[in-house]
């Protein structure tokens, strides 16, 4: 089973996807670089949980357009 995220974390991180949809790729690193630059994210906890929506949520997305 997956872990559930809380919703800042989910909230900050559609926030990051909506208004930087051409940076925001399917490589979580890249992504954990982005959030670093972009937010200013207390811990290094925090900035990975949130690249990691990130990631998991372009991946998801890009999956949706694919199908259809």
């Amino acid at each position: 089973m997956g872990s559930i995220r809380p919703t800042y974390i989910k909230r900050v991180a559609l926030e990051i996807v909506k208004k930087h949809q051409d940076m925001v790729s399917d490589d979580f690193q890249a992504n954990k670089e982005l959030v670093s630059r972009i937010t200013d994210v207390p811990t290094k906890k925090m900035r990975n949980r949130i690249a990691g929506y990130v990631t998991r949520y372009y991946k998801v997305t890009k999956r949706r357009q694919e199908q259809t």
